[in-house]
């Protein structure tokens, strides 16, 4: 091994990641919540304010038009705010 896992020095800093970088106990508690609720699925008609970013960068990745991907976020975002 590269590493001795008994090492004070390292559980400490893998104490101080879980607990003050990743909050360990407030994600813990969430994932609780989570895992204890309903999940309910729906499919609007139009794009969301959470699907709008998540869109645009599958629209990055890919090339089907000849438009700019500027142009077409704009069109994106119009299309937003009139619904």
């Amino acid at each position: 091994e590269e590493y001795d896992p008994n090492n004070i020095l390292l559980r400490q800093a893998f104490h101080e990641v879980l607990t003050h970088q990743m909050d360990e106990e407030r994600l813990r508690n969430a994932l609780t919540r989570i895992s204890n609720s309903r999940i309910v699925l729906t499919f609007p008609n139009q794009l969301t304010p959470l699907s709008f970013p998540i869109i645009v960068d599958g629209l990055s990745r890919i090339s089907l038009s000849s438009e700019k991907l500027e142009d077409r976020v704009k069109k994106m975002q119009v299309q937003l705010e009139r619904s």
